[in-house]
């Protein structure tokens, strides 16, 4: 089917809206909100707002489609109230992901380090599948595949003028140790070295960090390097399930299960596609590698910003839409640390 919709205009885009029923209580805000946030990205947050089809024939447990006109009571004003929540949840989010990934840097560089400034660059200091075919290209290993995208990220590092690149390459033959090679590194690149590390490199970096099997640490960091990225380009992270699925929860595997307890016995547990159970993750992973991080309950307070006149007109509180529990920022995950550092 050829594309034919015409370009509208801003009166024309909120003229539409209105004509399916959104309610607009105030024209020249709207039309400013429509200029800074765009009608195609608003969307994505009056969709939910929008009336569901009866279809008599759809298969039972099948989501129903949505229709084009809106719910009585939705307003324009509640999507940018969603939108700008989304974008607070975006950054409080981006703010622990990336707390997380500067962690890892330091214990990849810390641990790898011990066996040889070179030793990401030696295949005899990593595990012995690190050999093994590459999973999607079969024809280059797992170490090949891996060296490709680090050689990538360097050379871009030097184009970009990054001094200690610069300094390494320049006086050491273009080979930069560990230690400094992990601060050019993408978190997938960090997560893929984590995975060519030996076992017991992989197992000593998992349990400082809470976990005991380091099988379980990627299949988390996998979907939060994934979180990590939508919220780095602007990406809706609200009412939005994660494309990497997380591995089922396992207590035994975590050295202080408590923390996560909820997750396991809750009669609602949170489907681990959506935000919650990253949330939940990301604050078990920062709480181990910083005791007095306060990141637990800055997140529960820009939870609590979450529009009260959207959560009270739809159920589309963060129980409803994004896999949250009933209760859950009174969870032992989300309060101070006990043994939290106190700084003179």
């Amino acid at each position: 089917m050829k594309y034919d919709k015409p370009h509208l205009s801003y009166d024309q885009q909120l003229a539409l809206m209105r004509d399916r029923g959104l309610a607009v209580a105030d024209h020249p805000r709207a039309i400013q909100g429509l200029k800074r946030i765009g009608y195609y990205r608003l969307s994505g947050y009056t969709f939910p707002l929008r009336t569901l089809e009866e279809n008599p024939q759809q298969a039972k447990g099948k989501q129903q489609k949505r229709g084009e006109t809106f719910i009585e009571g939705a307003s324009f004003e509640d999507a940018v109230a969603l939108h700008d929540f989304d974008h607070r949840l975006r950054g409080i989010l981006l703010d622990g992901l990336q707390q997380l990934e500067v962690g890892l840097r330091v214990k990849i560089g810390y641990t790898l380090g011990k066996r040889g400034a070179l030793a990401h660059l030696d295949e005899s200091e990593l595990d012995p599948t690190a050999q093994n075919p590459h999973r999607r290209k079969r024809n280059k290993s797992r170490y090949e595949v891996w060296r490709e995208e680090y050689d990538s990220l360097q050379e871009k590092a030097k184009n970009g003028k990054q001094e200690f690149v610069m300094h390494f390459t320049e006086c050491y033959d273009d080979e930069v140790p560990i230690w400094a090679a992990v601060g050019f590194m993408t978190m997938g690149c960090l997560i893929s070295l984590y995975n060519l590390l030996n076992k017991k490199d992989r197992r000593t970096i998992a349990r400082s960090l809470g976990v005991k099997n380091s099988n379980v640490l990627v299949g988390w960091l996998n979907p939060l390097n994934i979180l990590r990225n939508q919220c780095a380009h602007g990406n809706r992270v609200w009412n939005r399930p994660i494309p990497f699925q997380a591995d089922k929860l396992n207590l035994e595997m975590l050295t202080n299960p408590a923390l996560l307890r909820h997750l396991a016995i809750s009669p609602k547990a949170p489907v681990d596609h959506r935000v919650y159970f990253h949330a939940a993750t990301t604050a078990y992973l920062l709480r181990e590698l910083t005791p007095d991080s306060t990141w637990p309950q800055d997140f529960v307070a820009v939870m609590r910003t979450f529009p009260s006149s959207v959560s009270e007109k739809f159920p589309l509180s963060p129980v409803a839409s994004m896999g949250f529990i009933e209760g859950w920022e009174h969870e032992k995950l989300w309060k101070p640390a006990q043994n939290r550092i106190r700084h003179r």
